[in-house]
């Protein structure tokens, strides 16, 4: 006779593990918001941690240190930062085999090319983008909640704007594993 309970459920596995590590909180709450929406139901486990501040290779260092026996290692962070400390952060990642993901110049300028039908705005300043973002969208005091991106990135907005923002399609494959 077996001891084991035939009515209990399998415990469920995933396939594939990923890290994505945040450079900041918006970046955190925005990736979570996006895994809600599409890793349901897959077989990869998605793991978004923010990162404690510094520079961007300290970022990758951070990552490098989080622990788990992580399958892929990806850091999203803006690309508003110095030549160098980007090109530092670059040859970190690729010594530590972690991916980096760039955000030109940073995650509210993806965010306002969504909410306006794909228009650029890789040639605005971070500072410009970020103003523009909070000011007509959501307030910084509201930044972290995650019922405020619920409210101005409906499934739909974002499904049809993939096509047109590669960095959206970038983060949704992001959280689907691919």
């Amino acid at each position: 006779m077996s001891r084991t309970n035939p009515y209990k459920k399998k415990r469920r596995s995933a396939n594939k593990t990923i890290l994505i590590y945040s450079e900041g909180l918006s970046e955190e709450i925005f990736l979570k918001y996006l895994r809600g929406l599409y890793s349901r139901d897959r077989d990869v486990a998605i793991t978004i941690r923010r990162g404690k501040g510094g520079t961007a290779d300290g970022l990758v260092i951070q990552a490098n240190k989080t622990q788990g026996a992580f399958d892929r290692r990806i850091v999203v962070l803006d690309n508003d930062k110095s030549k160098s400390e980007m090109q530092k952060a670059k040859q970190e990642s690729e010594k530590r085999k972690i991916e980096l993901f760039e955000h030109t110049p940073c995650l509210e300028s993806v965010l306002l090319s969504i909410l306006r039908k794909g228009q650029s705005f890789k040639h605005k300043s971070s500072s410009w983008c970020k103003q523009e973002f909070e000011s007509k969208y959501i307030d910084r005091k509201k930044r972290d909640e995650v019922d405020e991106y619920v409210k101005v990135f409906p499934k739909s907005l974002l499904d049809k704007q993939s096509s047109k923002v590669k960095e959206l399609k970038m983060l949704i494959s992001l959280v689907l594993g691919k």
